[in-house]
């Protein structure tokens, strides 16, 4: 069933109703087992559809013209899923020491961007770290990640708040940059 499901909903093949049908007794003719009606397949995907969610909204203008757009979120979050191109998205802010090739690379991803737009973690090895998360650094230093970047594209680093502790309270002093590699953090507390 999910094959022919995935024939019948490829993109790029447009098929008919009586193409469909067409192929279905094809495949019956030649002995083929288990093949679908295709009345089975269509509340197949039907029951995916409402299953999973339809992606795909139908959108009809005032001059009555008919188009379909897709979620631009179910887009990027199946890019994410997918293994082999989730290696190639570059989802944190490049500092390139002036040098811009990128747009990841433009300095406005690093201190302009609002804070809710930009990626809220980081894993490093087996731990997450968040912004605006206490998070105790080798060396008996705490400090709040602000945001995460990488260094010329090679190491995590974070703009952090330095906090230092009184014995009434803690409180943050200034803003400072920190490299979040595991050899320096200590882990989350």
């Amino acid at each position: 069933m999910m094959k022919t499901d995935i024939l019948f909903s490829s993109p790029e093949l447009c098929f008919s109703r009586s193409q469909k049908e067409a192929i279905l007794a094809w495949g019956r003719a030649l002995g083929a087992q288990d093949v679908p009606s295709l009345y089975k397949v269509e509340k197949f995907q039907s029951e995916a559809l409402e299953a999973y969610g339809n992606p795909t909204k139908r959108i009809q203008t005032s001059s009555g013209h008919v188009f379909y757009q897709n979620s631009i979120h179910d887009h990027i979050a199946k890019q994410y899923a997918h293994p082999n191109v989730r290696e190639h998205i570059k989802a944190y802010p490049v500092f390139n020491r002036g040098r811009v090739s990128e747009a990841f690379h433009a300095s406005k991803w690093l201190t302009e961007a609002p804070v809710d737009v930009v990626t809220p973690m980081v894993r490093i090895g087996d731990q997450d770290f968040y912004v605006n998360e206490l998070t105790y650094c080798k060396g008996d230093a705490w400090c709040i990640p602000i945001r995460f970047f990488e260094f010329e594209g090679d190491e995590m680093w974070a703009v952090c708040l330095k906090v230092e502790g009184s014995e009434v309270s803690w409180f943050t002093t200034r803003r400072r940059c920190c490299r979040a590699r595991r050899s320096r953090v200590a882990g989350r507390r």
